[in-house]
């Protein structure tokens, strides 16, 4: 449900990697590879036959359906792979009808990213070695991977891989980097489009704007200060009964309720920055902070300060600080670039 929310686009049929391997060969290593890729691509999105394949499944039907929606492959090649044999003493890979050699044949034909990894000590095959339909697969560089150093070859096959097919990692950064975005900016729009709908109505009744003409938007002097001592400074919040600050009779194109509709999307983005910082590269987590940071300050400033706030201009303070906080906080997200560590 949520997957569905933040990522519409995503379909769990779609974009799989799709691991070819020899039983007989590299069982231990395809299974073991296919979930160290799962946590860097997410569920579903790495197939392999014996997983992947229901009870009653016809298998060349799945196999073809997989390899159609895949947007990569990883060939694993053992020691075996090459020279493999039937019951016939035939090698495999000449054989037409054999899937290993149809699941290759498959991957090249569609011209999806293709990904040879090379268990242990095993070298890549030459051109001459394989069926002329797999020669191919001489052309994409290997990555070899080995039991003694797997966390670290599996991470380097997962980098490479990444730049064909964007990590879980990312499509949740993504997928958030699209949720706040539209959060943040919706907010702010909704505000000024209040405003703007406020002031155009106050404009075709005639009724008093603050700071028309030849007036100011804004006088400094209306600073409620009267909660100082005498002695600091004179009461500037007091007026004469009008019960505000402002002309008698005008009103601001917004309430204080609205001016504050932005922080609404400020308090909780900036909740779901700082729980997602932690997949953010390191180099770039400062700004992805920063931004949340910004956020709550931000909302406990601008709450603090209506209490030295005359009453006639909190919604002017709210809508200013409100928007204020927002963009910074778009300005500091692009900056990080949401970046996956």
């Amino acid at each position: 449900m949520i997957r569905g929310i933040l990522f519409p686009w995503y379909k769990a049929a779609q974009g799989r990697i799709f691991i070819s391997y020899r039983r007989e060969d590299t069982r231990w290593v395809a299974g073991r590879l296919a979930d160290s890729l799962v946590q860097y691509f997410g569920d579903e999105r790495v197939f392999r036959d014996i997983e992947g394949i229901g009870g009653g499944a016809d298998f060349g039907e799945v196999i073809h359906e997989t390899l159609g929606a895949a947007d990569a492959a990883v060939i694993v090649i053992g020691s075996e792979w090459l020279n493999a044999t039937d019951e016939t003493g035939q090698r495999r890979l000449d054989d037409p009808g054999d899937w290993v050699a149809r699941e290759i044949a498959a991957t090249l034909e569609a011209g999806i990213p293709v990904y040879p990894v090379l268990v242990e000590d095993t070298q890549m095959p030459r051109a001459g070695e394989l069926p002329e339909r797999l020669q191919p697969l001489t052309r994409y560089h290997a990555v070899s991977i080995s039991d003694q150093r797997w966390a670290s070859d599996v991470a380097r096959l997962a980098k490479i891989v990444a730049l064909d097919i964007p990590s879980a990692t990312e499509r949740k950064l993504h997928g958030l980097n699209v949720l706040i975005s539209l959060a943040l900016l919706l907010a702010v729009f909704t505000t000024v489009a209040i405003v703007v709908w406020n002031l155009v109505e106050q404009i075709a009744s005639g009724d008093p704007i603050p700071g028309g003409l030849g007036g100011s938007l804004f006088d400094w002097r209306d600073v409620c200060l009267s909660w100082l001592p005498s002695s600091l400074g004179p009461a500037w919040c007091v007026d004469s009964g009008a019960g505000h600050c402002l002309p008698y009779g005008s009103e601001w194109p917004l309430s204080l309720w609205q001016s504050g509709i932005t922080f609404l999307a400020v308090g909780p983005c900036s909740v779901l920055l700082f729980v997602f910082a932690r997949l953010v590269d390191e180099a770039r987590r400062l700004y992805f902070l920063g931004a949340a940071w910004v956020g709550t300050v931000g909302t406990l400033t601008s709450f603090l300060l209506l209490k030295p706030i005359c009453n006639a201009y909190e919604p002017v303070f709210m809508f200013f600080g409100s928007t204020v906080t927002a963009l910074l906080m778009l300005a500091l997200m692009n900056v990080s670039g949401f970046r996956p560590r």
